[in-house]
């Protein structure tokens, strides 16, 4: 299984430790920054050329799962890509390619913060799929 996270800019130096932890932990996974564009638009652009598989745009409207739901969810799948944009979010073209919009939290996350709640739940999922104590939800 390949788990692409495709994101807009690099991550804030505060955050690359917990990055690199969950780089470690979860099999398969690769992060992958695009350059931030003059507009949305642009951005999109070059999140979807990164994209294989199964595409996921993260957007604080769209679908929520439970964890134990989200480890069934992405066990469905061989490749899949999650988008998170940047400062001015998704651009439509994003949203209307992919093929789920999900929801880590109904409040808006700064983008930094949203992909370190994504790793951690792919990291979670891994182990909910794997049957090992992580998640004791």
């Amino acid at each position: 299984m390949k788990l692409r996270v495709v994101s807009v800019g690099k991550i804030a130096p505060v955050f690359r430790e917990a990055q690199e932890l969950y780089l470690k932990r979860v099999r398969g996974l690769e992060v992958i920054e695009v350059k931030k564009g003059k507009s949305k638009e642009e951005e999109g652009k070059r999140l979807l050329k990164k994209a294989v598989g199964f595409k996921v745009a993260l957007d604080e409207r769209g679908k929520e799962f439970t964890s134990t739901e989200f480890a069934r969810l992405i066990s469905n799948y061989r490749d899949i890509t999650f988008f998170i944009g940047g400062a001015e979010g998704l651009s439509r073209e994003v949203k209307e390619s992919s093929d789920l919009i999900l929801s880590l939290s109904k409040l808006t996350l700064q983008h930094d913060v949203a992909r370190i709640v994504l790793l951690e739940q792919l990291f979670r999922a891994q182990e909910i799929n794997r049957g090992s104590p992580y998640h004791r939800g």
